[in-house]
């Protein structure tokens, strides 16, 4: 790189020195024509250039020989160094004082351009990690992108340590080892004091500090003793810090969101259990009453009014357990291959005591997809159920399979009495119950089965049908398996 510069320098310096002979030439050949003050504008003009274009030393060397130059050829004392006259020694004193001055004046300004030019390219270079640190919220991605940052503008080789709850390492630079830096940050904590501190002109330990203090500490490393902007500590520091914040909020939030899923759990348990263990109560007392004499019918209603209800509360409880440690996070699909047309069988055969009194209509081809046998069964189940408690008695239950562009999908479609448009997407939160209908329940069914195809990257929705009730489509991306040898 050196040798470049050096061998820019050199032919710059030749190019003007081509000038330079060339001016003085014209000079010297059409002296009769061309006065001295003019052939002096004109090396006073190369000398600006050369102070512009050209290292302080190339320009004071070159501008000293055209002063020189001018001096032994342009003046009338040709091809000497001595003054016949006195207004020759004015002009040649102010072409060598304009020369120097002009030099040094655009040396200067040259200076500050390229002050400016650096001082910007910094702010861009702040600006730009400043931008990506406030894209990132993982502190562990926040301090990789630093350190991948100093090393690709600074040239800066980083760790960066944190004290909270102990003293580790949370990124590195490849080439530094932490065991050899951990007794630096160390001692660095156990000082406890917010200010730089420099080991060796290679090696310097930045603090990082939040609201709450001093949290942590940026090792650097320079090979080559460059300057280190403490803007770009202040900027680490604020966005580790902000990382913190936002995990902070994020485990508070996630507390209360817990504790307000317990509550309504509790609330829920209260009022919607509380029903179906009040009729079970009540009617096993009836006919464990040797003093009441009821006649068999009676019996046998009362018997069916505590299966039934039993089923409800067992229904509601497997809701409300299954609500609790469901979540997008922890729900990971176990898929393999399953027939639709089984599982469909089997969810029915679960809420048997539910739709009995609805006939089932399946139509769709067969086919092999790949998909979590338990939870899918767990969807058709609840929608199932759901359409057979708004539907009158009697009314039929229609399913339909397809498989589209990698998708499979599953319509159920019922005659009860539909959704109102506005509450479309709210039959999906948890605990949410229409206030159109008076049909019992939790408004735990529909929430788990957004929760089971969300983590299957399906989409489910409702929509009206057509004379009326409402039709539930999930959509769950998927591999099919090819059966047309198995059927030829």
């Amino acid at each position: 790189m050196t040798n470049r510069t050096n061998w820019n320098d050199l032919s710059k310096t030749a190019i003007l020195l081509v000038f330079y002979v060339l001016v003085t030439y014209i000079g010297v050949k059409f002296r009769d024509v061309i006065i001295e003050t003019d052939t002096a504008m004109l090396l006073l003009l190369l000398n600006i250039v050369s102070g512009f274009w050209l290292r302080r030393k190339f320009a004071y060397v070159i501008t000293a020989l055209s002063i020189v130059a001018f001096h032994f050829f342009v003046l009338p004392e040709h091809n000497s160094f001595k003054f016949q006259n006195y207004q020759h020694i004015i002009t040649f004193t102010v072409m060598a004082f304009s020369g120097v001055f002009a030099v040094k004046i655009t040396q200067s300004q040259q200076r500050e351009i390229n002050k400016n030019k650096l001082l910007k390219s910094e702010l861009n270079s702040n600006y730009h990690l400043a931008s990506e640190l406030a894209s990132l919220n993982e502190s562990q991605a926040i301090a990789s992108s630093a350190i991948e940052h100093l090393e690709r503008n600074g040239q800066f080789k980083a760790q960066i340590w944190l004290f909270s709850p102990t003293l580790f390492c949370l990124a590195s630079h490849d080439k530094l080892q932490q065991s050899e830096y951990y007794s630096v940050a160390e001692r660095f904590m156990s000082r406890g004091e917010q200010s730089t501190e420099v080991l060796s002109a290679a090696l310097a330990l930045h603090p990082l500090c939040g609201q709450s203090g001093l949290f942590g500490v940026l090792v650097i490393q320079s090979e080559q003793g460059q300057l280190f902007n403490p803007i770009l500590t202040t900027l680490i520091s604020l966005s580790l810090s902000r990382s913190e914040a936002n995990s902070a909020l994020t485990i508070a939030k996630e507390a209360n969101q817990l504790e307000q899923m317990r509550n309504t759990l509790l609330a829920a348990v209260s009022h919607d259990l509380k029903t179906p263990l009040g009729s079970i109560i009540g009617s096993a007392t009836t006919l464990s009453d040797s003093t009441i004499k009821l006649p068999m019918e009676t019996q046998k209603e009362l018997l069916q009014s505590i299966a039934e209800e039993g089923y409800s509360l067992n229904r509601s409880l497997t809701k409300l357990l299954d609500i609790s440690r469901y979540s997008t996070k922890t729900l990971i699909p176990n898929r393999d291959w399953v027939e639709p047309e089984e599982v469909i069988g089997s969810a029915t055969k679960r809420i048997e005591q539910v739709v009995k009194l609805h006939p089932i209509n399946l139509t769709g081809e067969t086919m092999l997809v790949s998909l979590d046998y338990a939870l899918i069964e767990q969807i058709i189940a609840n929608l199932i159920e759901n359409a057979a408690k708004y539907s009158p008695v009697g009314e039929a239950i229609d399913i339909t399979t397809d498989y589209q562009k990698g998708c499979f999908s599953i319509e159920i479609a019922d005659r009860g009495c539909g959704v109102a448009p506005d509450e479309t997407q709210r039959i999906f939160e948890r605990f949410y119950r229409s206030e159109h209908t008076k049909v019992k329940g939790t408004g735990l069914g529909l929430a788990i089965c957004k929760l089971i195809v969300s983590a299957h990257n399906g989409t489910i929705s409702v929509s009206p049908r057509i004379g009326g009730g409402s039709i539930f489509t999930v959509t769950i991306p998927c591999d099919k398996y090819d059966l047309t040898g198995i059927y030829e």
